[in-house]
């Protein structure tokens, strides 16, 4: 078991409370998850020793689900397939990390995802689009966690801003103004989605995006593909 030193730091933001540990064996990161179970909190991030818990409040929860049907809606309009994994626990030894993610999808390999029950990174492949949602905390720990795995974009969001990271062929992210997973799409666009508040209700706020999705994105991706052929 590793040694665990007392907590560096604790953070409390608005419901929010992320407790970050440094001195964690990777032994000591697997017997946490046991100890934990199929629980979903506290979140977890690992990376070389260190481990951050969170426990998210109201702000983080509600930004995190305005994006997933944000993402999910926009993908169905679009005739993008894809698997959705959720918060599912990323983690490989020999990179030293481990993560969960606000959501994450796969968009390619879905084949090799029918019937798992489990997912073993050492032989499966990574998400290739994960959102991490960012209030009480920074996403350097994850974010360098996700490029260790291989993970093809993240959504960064903040109540503030939404940038999407594109792994390169050097094997670092950079930031690019429209998404991979969905193209066309910029990152104000799809924060001024999760942010709106002009709706009675979620319920009316899903069918303005699916309209927005077949008048405008649809029509902007197959203009796209015009201008390139």
């Amino acid at each position: 078991m590793a040694t665990v030193a007392s907590p560096e730091s604790t953070i409390e933001t608005e419901g929010d409370q992320l407790v970050v540990i440094d001195g964690v064996s990777w032994t000591g990161f697997a017997a946490f998850l046991r100890l934990r179970g199929e629980r979903a909190r506290p979140k977890v991030v690992y990376l070389d020793g260190r481990l951050s818990l969170m426990s998210p409040g109201y702000t983080h929860e509600h930004l995190k689900k305005r994006l997933g049907v944000f993402i999910e809606t926009a993908m169905e309009g679009l005739g993008v397939r894809f698997v959705m994994a959720g918060s599912t626990t990323l983690r490989r030894k020999r990179k030293r990390g481990g993560v969960e993610g606000d959501e994450t999808y796969y968009l390619r390999n879905l084949e090799a995802l029918r019937g798992k029950k489990r997912l073993d990174l050492r032989v499966d492949p990574p998400p290739d689009l994960v959102v991490e949602v960012v209030v009480s905390h920074d996403a350097d720990d994850s974010i360098e966690v996700y490029r260790r795995l291989g993970v093809r974009e993240v959504w960064v969001c903040t109540e503030l801003e939404l940038a999407f990271l594109t792994l390169g062929d050097d094997g670092d992210y950079a930031a690019t103004v429209t998404s991979i997973a969905l193209p066309g799409l910029t990152g104000p666009e799809a924060l001024s989605w999760a942010l709106r508040d002009d709706f009675p209700d979620d319920f009316e706020w899903r069918q303005a995006i699916r309209r927005w999705v077949a008048e405008e994105l649809a029509a902007r991706r197959v203009r796209r593909q015009d201008e390139s052929s």
